[in-house]
Order: C-alpha cells, then sequence, then structure tokens
C-alpha cells in the first residue's frame, strides 16, 4: 500500500512543485517501507486533501531571450546518508517548463561542494534545454542563479582552488562559464524558488514561490474554464 500511493504521488508531483520534495523523501523508502514511513505517507495524503489541485498558469508575455535556472541545495539533508538535496526550477520568461527535488549522488564534505554540485545539475539541465530551443531556431542566453557565494566564486576558477574533494567531471562547467556559454549570477536567498524543492517549508514561503514560479492552489469545486481567461492559460495537476 505504502508503494502504491508513493507511486501516485510521484505522478502528482510532476505538475505540483508544493509536494515534490516530500515525494523525493517518500520515495527513498520504497525499498524497505516500515509502519513509520507510512504514518509520514498519510499526512502527505492530508495535504492533498486540503489542496487537491494545482494550476500551472502561463500569462501571455513577451518573447523571451534567456533561460532562468534557480538552484538550491539542502547540505547533508539526509540523516542516514548524509547526502545533500538539490532543486532547480527553470523558467522561460514567467513560464516554469521544469522543476525537480533530487538526492546528489556524490556526498559533499562541505556546503559550498554540495552546492557546486547542485549548479553543475542547474547548468547541465539549463544547457540541454538551450540546445532543443536552438535546434527549434531559437536563440537564447543561458543564466543560473544560485544563493551560493562559494559555488558562484567557484565557477569564475580555473581548477580545484581550495575545494580539493571535488570530483574533476564536475569542472567542466568552469570552462563553459569561461567561454561565456552560460552566466552564472547570484540571488537572495529569501527570492530564491529552488528552495521549496529542499526541504520543508512553512505555507507562507511555500505559497511566496508557488506565486514566482506561476503555480497556484486552486478550490476544485469552481469552474475550470474560468482558469483560461483572456491573457492566460493553465494546466490543472
Amino acid at each position: 500500500r505504502f508503494r502504491s500511493c508513493v507511486m501516485r504521488a510521484t505522478y502528482l508531483a510532476q505538475g505540483d512543485p508544493s509536494i515534490a520534495e516530500a515525494v523525493k523523501s517518500l520515495a527513498r523508502r520504497m525499498s524497505s517501507p516500515n509502519e513509520a514511513d507510512y504514518q509520514i505517507s498519510k499526512r502527505l495524503g492530508r495535504f492533498l486533501i486540503k489542496y487537491p489541485m494545482t494550476a500551472n498558469q502561463f500569462p501571455i508575455q513577451n518573447m523571451y531571450d534567456t533561460i532562468k535556472v534557480y538552484v538550491d541545495t539542502d547540505h547533508a539533508g539526509c540523516a542516514l546518508t548524509r547526502r545533500s538535496t538539490t532543486g532547480l526550477a527553470v523558467l522561460l520568461g514567467r513560464h516554469c517548463v521544469k522543476h525537480g527535488s533530487n538526492i546528489q549522488s556524490t556526498i559533499g564534505l562541505s556546503s559550498g561542494e554540495s552546492e557546486w554540485y547542485g549548479l553543475v545539475k542547474g547548468s547541465a539541465t539549463g544547457l540541454g534545454l538551450q540546445s532543443m530551443l536552438d535546434d527549434w531556431g531559437i536563440q537564447v542566453k543561458l543564466h543560473v542563479y544560485s544563493d551560493s557565494s562559494a559555488a558562484r566564486g567557484f565557477s569564475a576558477r580555473q581548477g580545484l582552488s581550495r575545494m580539493r574533494h571535488v570530483q574533476t567531471r564536475y569542472l567542466w562547467v568552469q570552462e563553459r562559464v569561461q567561454h561565456g556559454h552560460l552566466q552564472v549570477l547570484p540571488v537572495r536567498g529569501k527570492c530564491n524558488p529552488a528552495d521549496i524543492f529542499t526541504k520543508a517549508v512553512s505555507g507562507t514561503i511555500r505559497e511566496k514561490f508557488l506565486t514566482m514560479l506561476g503555480f497556484k492552489h486552486i478550490d476544485p469545486s469552481i469552474n475550470h474554464k474560468s482558469l483560461l481567461v483572456k491573457g492566460h492559460c493553465a494546466t490543472i495537476g
């Protein structure tokens, strides 16, 4: 029953950023769930009863010229494995086209190291989308936003510098930055929407970042056609 519920929640999380981090944590327990895990899944179920539907709104906007990727990391957030969580949100203008919450495969020995791994993940995702748009004849720039000064500073260097434990396969972003393929820019932690993909946050912060990403909890009793007003469209999840 636990696995069945988590798989259904995983499907819902594709269109609902507010449960992405919770579903990620539950999915890690699918191999050997216990009673405590089932109780946590019931807590997620109560949240979905309160907020059963989420709309991803796409307001009409001018043609975008930049891909914005917001990344954030919760260093050693897993109490058992000490692995960190990477959260990211990809926006084309005001439209959120991708979001995710993932456990890092490499254990970061410092917050700066784990933030760097998150920045690498966001850069790879942004470059993939940039390449796809280029195939369609759409030329856009790539900006990756991080609230970590250590990760931003490391991206502007060449080589390991003081981060001796970073694996060399993660240094390719430095070359991309040097050649101007992407820019790594600062963002305040309180203004970084990727924060909701790394840890549990308060309801006020959650609603703030959902609004920034263009998502909105809606009442299922209303007429869905009312969301398709002039200048807006929405996908319902």
